[in-house]
């Protein structure tokens, strides 16, 4: 998988809220409410909340143009009824591990508006270790899992509207009939290079959940599976996913917003 050969984007002040790195894959046996329980006892210490949550639907990437609005979503059957979504949080809630019996997820999440983004480079080592250790735990307990696919979503919020979005800036001449919208729900798609997948790229009106004050929210996610399936390859991929997602974050914003969010490069 090709580098754009580009510099890293960053910024002082980015208004990422969550980053979730994850990996779905197949496995001969399945994962039953038990090894989940089993498994939170190994890890309580790092993460001592237990919650519950619905199932993600999976969805396979394919190529080119998708011919349907549904973007080429997959469900594939199972013989027994869907094992719940587990999150097993951290203490104060900012790293989190999502469970089910196709998906791993690793999850930073900022809990305040002054918490500092850990940066790319310590959130993937923090996923790759905690991928590593449920693995192992598959293999001995269950079963060996076959990586299906790979993802990354960064998660964005910004209060105010679509103004710091390149694309979505609304102009609102004399002329026009339409004020400006009082709501947006926007999405684009792009092919990753080499056959590596898709980044989808959503942006929506929405309200924090914690301060309630309305804002764009401003997600990009990549999604598919490197043809190397080795650690390196693994790791390349994610490597590409990030310089995807930021370089495309970078080009999607006006300048205003990055003088805003004090970009540094």
């Amino acid at each position: 998988m090709r580098s754009s050969g580009r510099a890293a984007v960053k910024f002082d002040r980015p208004p990422v809220i969550e980053v979730v790195c994850g990996v779905s894959f197949s496995i001969p046996k399945p994962i039953k409410t038990a090894h989940i329980g089993l498994y939170w006892s190994k890890v309580s210490d790092d993460f001592p909340r237990c919650e519950d949550a619905a199932p993600i639907a999976l969805v396979i990437e394919g190529q080119g143009v998708p011919d349907s609005a549904d973007l080429n979503l997959q469900v594939e059957p199972v013989d027994l009824p869907p094992l719940r979504r587990t999150w097993l949080v951290s203490e104060p809630g900012t790293h989190l591990i999502q469970l089910q019996e196709d998906r791993f997820l690793y999850n930073w999440k900022r809990d305040s508006t002054e918490a500092t983004y850990p940066s790319y480079p310590n959130v993937i080592a923090e996923f790759r270790r905690q991928w590593a250790r449920y693995r192992e735990f598959l293999c001995k307990e269950v079963a060996e899992p076959t990586l299906t696919q790979l993802e990354m979503t960064y998660w964005n919020f910004w209060e105010g509207g679509p103004e710091y979005l390149r694309d979505l800036t609304w102009q609102e001449p004399k002329s026009r009939f339409l004020p400006a919208a009082d709501a947006i729900n926007f999405r684009s798609l792009y092919s990753l290079p080499d056959g590596a997948g898709r980044m989808h790229v959503v942006a929506s009106t929405a309200r924090h959940a914690k301060s309630g004050k309305k804002g764009m929210r401003f997600e990009l996610t990549a999604r598919g599976a490197p043809k190397d399936l080795s650690q390196s390859g693994i790791d390349s991929w994610f490597d590409l996913a990030h310089e995807w997602i930021t370089q495309g974050f970078a080009d999607l914003i006006t300048d205003e917003a990055s003088q805003l969010w004090g970009r540094t490069a």
